[in-house]
């Protein structure tokens, strides 16, 4: 994926939490990892968007493949200017960046809107479904499941669904919710492989305790985070998407499934506090229970 790997940083129990929680326990809030991702795509600028013609040179070798013809010949003139356009585009959603960095959330959607406005209209005409992906393995995956599914599609530059994501951020920060649940479906269904925008869609639908969608994008994220997410970023996805997964069983009454998650993430990680901190309120809970049975 495109967005370096940071550490959370925004808990649920804390003030400057966006979506409200359950009482005292502590989470991965819906925008903590986003907050943390936007600082990182100023800190890190060159690991961050697939643009211009090395990007759509691999994608285009990479559908080719998918389809079993040859590599394309070099980018025309009208590939050349796309190129140029998504270079611009590229620096649009940076200047959105900045403008979060800078409190000013609605003149950052300004810049994704016309990210957004720029695809929509690039797009609108194709017969094909439309992915945005960030990697050779993703495009085709994404080529395999539009055939399995008998549609024709294309994947094109990642900078679409980006714009997506970072304008659902945005709306969190102005408390427009169901906006951001629309920005994160949007980026979903541009990129439904990618582990990151199915986290966060996930922390929001968890907001919302739409437990069983909830618990469907965490399993779908936990699922593509093996081949989906950077290599040094599998085990952090993983880990999100579990203690998604747990915490929704936790909440619809299945507390042996969510004490069985925990344990296997502190299997896996002895120092992960989350699971720590809700498998102990699993325990209490299945105490509570048995004292009244």
């Amino acid at each position: 994926m495109f967005f370096p790997q940071v550490a959370p940083l925004a808990r649920r129990n804390r003030p400057d939490s966006m979506v409200p929680g359950r009482d005292d326990r502590g989470g991965e809030w819906f925008g903590g990892n986003m907050r943390a991702w936007v600082l990182a795509l100023l800190l890190m600028p060159g690991l961050i968007f697939w643009a211009g013609s090395s990007w759509a040179q691999s994608q285009g070798d990479a559908q080719s493949q998918a389809q079993g013809q040859a590599a394309p010949a070099p980018a025309d003139p009208k590939k050349a200017a796309e190129d140029a356009e998504d270079q611009t585009m590229v620096r649009l959603l940076r200047e959105g960046v900045q403008a979060m960095r800078s409190g000013q959330p609605r003149q950052a959607i300004a810049s994704y809107d016309q990210v957004i406005a720029t695809y929509e209209a690039r797009y609108k005409e194709r017969k094909e479904r439309v992915y945005c992906a960030s990697t050779t393995a993703e495009t085709l995956a994404y080529m395999v499941l539009a055939a399995s599914q008998k549609q024709s599609a294309i994947a094109v530059t990642p900078n679409w669904a980006i714009a997506y994501f970072l304008k659902g951020y945005a709306q969190v920060e102005l408390q427009d919710l169901p906006g951001a649940k629309a920005s994160l479906e949007h980026a979903r269904d541009l990129s439904p492989y990618n582990p990151q925008f199915l986290i966060e869609l996930a922390n929001l639908y968890k907001s919302e305790k739409n437990w069983p969608q909830a618990l469907e994008t965490y399993q779908a994220a936990k699922e593509h985070s093996a081949a989906f997410s950077l290599p040094q970023a599998k085990d952090t996805d993983e880990m999100k998407a579990l203690h998604g997964i747990a915490f929704v069983y936790s909440e619809t009454g299945k507390l042996d499934e969510a004490e069985a998650i925990y344990k296997q993430c502190l299997a896996k990680n002895p120092q992960d506090a989350y699971a720590q901190h809700e498998l102990d309120y699993v325990v209490k809970e299945k105490a509570k229970q048995a004292q009244v049975h």
